[in-house]
């Protein structure tokens, strides 16, 4: 089945990938999707079915979009379609969704075919690509990006094996590990990194080590390896947001919090800037200027975060 044109009557009920309004508005998609399979031919069988001559298609190369923001929107409507493929790591076909931009499939940097391992996934994507208006911005499509990037890179086996490590190596050091000296922001950071370690001790069966000494403390063997073991398990779509949150936040923690539920996308933010804000709240915001402000900063790793934990929830539970 697939859906085309109507993903825009998503789009007005949101203007961003909001999961509390993203599966309300799914069915009104699936409902208009229903009534417009009646009208208009979008794939060649139809039109041939229709008495007329099959036109060739060729799919559509993500490639070509350009990162600043300057590339023209070249579609009037954005779909998705169920589809089987091959599991590249098993060989076993799978379903899967695809995307598609005026019935056309939609290809990869690395011209791999954009499917979806599930199709709320595909929907949130088809989204952020019909919300665009006269040019295409890519730095507004972070579910997409975060897909791309899961099927061109962390499907390679180094790049996988590389994440998982990173992850190893954030973790020896990790950004919630390390207390402050000053009392009243000791205070703050027990509040609310402490329930993070405690929580992570649970998962893991070992101890948490924390010090007010930034370059002396790395964690114990036996916690890195309980988190590489457990990440290693993981899919390459869950991989990758955790490898994201990882980069951006400089917390492991934070990272696998937000990938396996303790967290939320605002309170890995808060966690994650924990320090940042405190010492705002203190001295003043810098705010936007052409160097950037707290405000900016702020905005974007917000963003980035809120992305992830979006993808966590659009992938299977069992991945």
């Amino acid at each position: 089945m697939s859906y085309v044109g109507p993903i825009k009557a998503l789009g007005r009920c949101s203007s961003a990938v909001q999961w509390s309004s993203f599966r309300k508005c799914r069915g009104a998609v699936f409902a208009v999707s229903q009534r417009a399979a009646s009208g208009v031919a979008t794939t060649p069988a139809e039109e041939k079915i229709e008495g007329k001559k099959p036109r060739r298609r060729f799919d559509v190369p993500l490639g070509m979009l350009k990162a600043d923001g300057t590339s023209k929107r070249f579609y009037k409507a954005a779909g998705v379609q169920k589809v089987e493929t091959d599991d590249f790591r098993t060989g076993s076909r799978r379903t899967a969704w695809s995307l598609t931009l005026d019935g056309r499939d939609v290809r990869t940097p690395a011209n791999k075919l954009l499917t979806l391992p599930t199709e709320d996934m595909a929907m949130a994507v088809a989204l952020e690509f019909e919300i665009q208006d006269l040019t295409i911005l890519p730095y507004t499509m972070p579910i997409t990006s975060l897909a791309v990037s899961a099927i061109d890179q962390l499907a390679r086996s180094d790049v996988r094996k590389s994440a998982i490590n990173d992850l190893g190596r954030v973790l020896r050091t990790d950004l919630v590990t390390f207390r402050s000296t000053d009392e009243d922001l000791k205070k703050v950071e027990d509040e609310v990194w402490g329930p993070l370690c405690e929580w992570a001790e649970k998962r893991y069966k070992t101890k948490v080590r924390t010090d007010l000494d930034f370059t002396g403390t790395e964690q114990p063997d036996e916690l890195l390896q309980a988190v590489v073991s457990d990440v290693s398990g993981v899919s390459d779509w869950r991989l990758t947001a955790l490898d994201q949150v990882s980069r951006v936040t400089g917390s492991c923690l934070v990272s696998i919090a937000l990938g396996f539920g303790f967290y939320d996308g605002d309170q890995a933010l808060t966690a994650a800037r924990l320090q940042e804000q405190y010492q705002a709240d203190r001295y003043g915001r810098v705010e936007a200027s052409g160097l950037g402000g707290h405000d900016v900063d702020h905005s974007d790793m917000r963003t980035r975060l809120a992305a992830c934990w979006t993808f966590h929830r659009l992938l299977p539970r069992d991945k």
